[in-house]
């Protein structure tokens, strides 16, 4: 049988996935895709195995044994059904992280009915982690990434400080300036000088003494100033 008839056999299965998926899958999903591809075929193998081995449990009358098996095949069976419409849907649809939830649940209740069937599906739980990592670009041999030049910073000189005047000089303007302000008060302050008004002097013709022309007898001999 060649390898394109039993690519046929299992398209023709209910139910069962696509071997691949979209050619857009990061190789992190493809990869978790195909383990869970795996996953659903170990889980309908081990459904059919469960179902052959509870009828011989029961016609052999070991009946809790073919109840038990007969439950797991039950369940092996739901879950191979589920598969496709919860983990491969979500899967080629782009959300991962639904599908990556229910990876996990189907893993951990294959584990306790079909161990095999479990661990495969969270070893596709696994692989798809690393789908949610950051992706870094990388680079062929021989090729470096080429770091930007960093560029010295350009320092510029402080301004010279404004230069103030000394202290000597700060009091010798203020007394000057002092100085300037009292000789300006004093000069407004002091009175303007009267005009002198000087009285016309009459000589006495008795006794020859000079006194002011308004008096009507000289203050020296009583002689009338006519």
């Amino acid at each position: 049988m060649t390898n394109s008839s039993i690519v046929v056999i299992l398209a023709t299965i209910p139910y069962l996935a696509k071997n691949t998926g979209p050619d857009w899958l990061p190789v992190s999903a493809a990869q978790g895709r195909q383990f869970a591809y795996w996953g659903q075929l170990v889980l309908l193998l081990m459904a059919v195995v469960l179902f052959m081995g509870s009828a011989y449990a029961i016609v052999s009358g070991s009946y809790s044994a073919g109840a038990y098996m007969l439950i797991a095949g039950i369940v092996d069976l739901i879950l191979y059904a589920m598969m496709s419409s919860t983990v491969f849907a979500p899967l080629d649809q782009g959300r991962f992280r639904e599908a990556s939830d229910r990876l996990l649940i189907w893993g951990v209740l294959g584990l306790l009915f079909s161990v095999l069937g479990g661990l495969v599906l969270l070893a596709a739980y696994v692989k798809l982690q690393d789908v949610f990592q950051p992706q870094y670009q990388q680079y062929p041999p021989g090729q470096y990434y080429d770091m930007p030049h960093y560029q010295q910073p350009q320092y510029y000189s402080a301004p010279s400080p404004h230069q103030f005047p000394s202290k000597v000089d700060d009091i010798s303007e203020v007394i000057d300036e002092t100085a300037s302000e009292k000789s300006i008060y004093e000069s407004k302050a002091e009175p303007e000088p009267q005009p002198s008004h000087k009285s016309e002097m009459t000589k006495c013709k008795n006794c020859q003494v000079q006194y002011p022309s308004f008096m009507m007898n000289c203050p020296n001999c009583g002689a009338p100033r006519n």
